[in-house]
């Protein structure tokens, strides 16, 4: 079984759809998602207990990342 994880793209009332780190796409029910995630939050799936989280770490640099390519080719 794939163990998934990837960025929230967007949320709506039903759920999420999360893209992949393998490129895909997957649609995550809401009763499934961790509480007060947001898009753009990386979420890993725990291989024993087969729920969600946020792993804020990979979070954190990707908003960063985004941040500084923003400046770059706005400014």
């Amino acid at each position: 079984m794939t163990r998934l994880e990837g960025f929230i793209e967007h949320i709506e009332k039903e759920g999420a759809v999360i893209a992949m780190t393998d490129r895909s796409s997957a649609c995550i029910s809401a009763k499934a998602l961790p509480t007060n995630v947001h898009e753009g939050d990386f979420i890993v799936e725990d291989s024993e207990q087969h729920r969600l989280t946020v792993d804020s770490t990979i979070t954190e640099l990707h908003r960063r990342e985004i941040r500084r390519m923003s400046e770059y080719f706005f400014d």
